[in-house]
């Protein structure tokens, strides 16, 4: 997992686990990001988690994100 602190925002990504090892590894990384935020002062963290992976949901259901439906990423290409 990626954890990005910019001293202002706390960002998640990539969160990733061998199948064989889903054992509670990913609610243990995200607990971790979330205290190593908690002491840099952030009050609120976001995850970016893909529309169409589903299996990816309910890992951050359960350790408490919700999508937000008024948001969407925008992105450019720079070549």
């Amino acid at each position: 997992m990626i954890a990005g602190w910019d001293g202002w925002r706390a960002h998640l990504y990539r969160l990733a686990v061998a199948p064989a090892r889903r054992q509670g590894v990913g609610t243990v990384l995200i607990w971790a990001a979330e205290e190593r935020f908690a002491k840099f002062g952030a009050f609120r963290a976001d995850a970016m988690v893909l529309h169409d992976n589903v299996l990816a949901h309910h890992a951050w259901s359960a350790a408490g994100y919700a999508p937000q439906p008024q948001w969407s990423r925008w992105v450019k290409a720079l070549s």
